[in-house]
């Protein structure tokens, strides 16, 4: 019985605790919404606001610009900065440098503000933002910012490309000559030839492998044993060994759906993401 009116009391501490933070919360969007009102009249400005509460006003845009898809890889500048002016800039990128921040759109999240303004933005679109702490870091704390703070950002989408781009401009810029470009998407590679036996469905092959992502950064190396045409290995691999004789190489470069599609592979491949393989196939 003791046990039990301990668990009751605790349940009940958590519900009472939950119930002030809720409070906390709430209260804090109502100052928010001053403050962001007084950010508003301060500067002059005309704001549109979203159905979740995101004030934005777009300072450039691009009609013709391409919207983000989920999937795609896409960078921009920001700047996130306090309303109340004192020390108000808290994180930017560098925009003089024109090194802008990379993401994978729809996989990586950034604040939930940002998120629904990025979803509405083109290429080319620049816009102010002004959220509440729902949208912006809620209850987290730092030095810099207060929890429940109330937050700007100017942001700017700067660049969308989709796998097949990403892939194409890898090979433009590594100066690569395609062999092929098959139904699939596979960009095959030939680097040796030889004029020995070409590998056929059922052949058990041995493969020296190393596998990149297009930013060079190495996950994979070594020999594998690989029956063609059993599915034991990513479609994209073995794909790329069926057109190849014994003692050849290639370089193969592919989309993440011959690749680990959605789901990615461990902490290194993430959802997405195109691969490059430097393949032999030994005897």
């Amino acid at each position: 019985m003791k046990q039990l009116v301990v668990a009751v009391l605790a349940a009940l501490s958590m519900v009472s605790c939950q119930k002030v933070l809720e409070n906390e919360a709430e209260k804090n969007y109502e100052l928010n919404e001053k403050e962001i009102q007084s950010y508003i009249s301060a500067n002059n400005l005309t704001m549109e606001k979203s159905a979740t509460g995101l004030y934005y006003k777009f300072t450039a845009t691009n009609p013709t610009g391409l919207k983000p898809n989920i999937g795609d890889q896409i960078s921009i500048h920001y700047t996130l900065f306090k309303l109340n002016g004192v020390g108000a800039k808290i994180d930017s990128t560098e925009r003089l440098k024109d090194k802008p921040f990379t993401y994978i759109y729809g996989v990586n999240s950034l604040i939930p503000g940002m998120d629904e303004a990025l979803s509405i933005m083109r290429t080319g679109d620049r816009a102010l933002l002004l959220m509440n702490h729902f949208l912006a870091f809620g209850a987290q704390s730092d030095d810099i910012l207060p929890a429940y703070s109330a937050l700007g950002a100017d942001v700017e989408l700067v660049k969308v490309r989709n796998e097949n781009q990403q892939i194409d401009d890898y090979i433009t810029e590594k100066k690569l000559t395609v062999t092929e470009v098959t139904s699939t998407g596979l960009r095959f590679i030939q680097t040796t030839t030889t004029t020995d036996a070409k590998v056929a469905p059922g052949d058990v092959v041995r493969v020296k492998y190393t596998g990149k992502l297009l930013n060079d950064k190495q996950f994979d190396s070594g020999e594998i044993q690989v029956r063609l045409g059993g599915g034991s290995v990513i479609k994209g691999f073995e794909e790329g060994i069926s057109k190849l004789r014994y003692n050849e190489k290639a370089t193969l470069i592919f989309p993440s759906s011959l690749g680990y599609g959605v789901q990615g592979s461990g902490n290194v491949i993430m959802p997405y993401s195109p691969l490059l393989f430097e393949i032999e196939v030994l005897k």
